[in-house]
């Protein structure tokens, strides 16, 4: 049932696009950007699952390793837009914040409501417009992502430590924000 809802979401966005190309509508990035996000969410979490019931944490970290970026990237090339996950406290490096996207992600980060939900944000240029969608911390992530010896066992950490020495992904609860995903459209 999942993968008809990723196929009728790239349905979505493909319209969407086909529409704006022929100026049958005007584009609307906010909820292009969030179904985009939404299938690269969907497919990370189908694939870190099957992961994890292969193999546990053990097995899901090395497989994050070399996959999350990837998969995130061909998502965003399949839809013609650049397509990252963004953090203020990375595990990858590459996945580390600009100063100006820092302010951003403060800036959505005071703004949770009182339903635990973050607003999106949109900053649009000459020749760019980017839709910041929160990424909140979902119990799922504790296990690689929460408190150190409490959430995260000691065979987790040993695993961490070896696959990402300079680790800041720690110390998230659930409904923390733990990132955003940037969808930038050129105009």
């Amino acid at each position: 049932m999942e993968n008809v809802s990723l196929r009728e979401m790239g349905y979505t966005v493909c319209i969407s696009f086909l529409l704006v190309s022929f100026g049958c509508q005007k584009l609307n990035y906010e909820t292009v950007a969030k179904n985009i996000a939404k299938e690269a969410k969907t497919n990370l979490i189908e694939k870190l699952t099957a992961s994890l019931a292969s193999g546990g944490t053990v097995k899901a970290i090395p497989f994050c390793k070399q996959n999350a970026v990837k998969i995130t990237n061909s998502i965003g090339m399949k839809n013609e837009v650049l397509l990252r996950r963004i953090s203020d406290k990375p595990r990858n490096p590459t996945n580390a914040l600009s100063d100006e996207e820092r302010n951003i992600f403060l800036e959505i980060g005071a703004k949770q409501s009182k339903e635990g939900e973050y607003p999106s944000k949109i900053i649009s240029t000459k020749d760019t417009v980017t839709v910041y969608i929160p990424i909140p911390t979902v119990g799922l992530c504790l296990q690689c992502h929460g408190e150190p010896n409490l959430e995260i066992k000691k065979e987790t950490l040993n695993v961490l430590q070896k696959e990402y020495p300079a680790d800041l992904a720690r110390g998230y609860r659930v409904g923390s924000l733990r990132g955003l995903f940037s969808v930038r459209f050129t105009k």
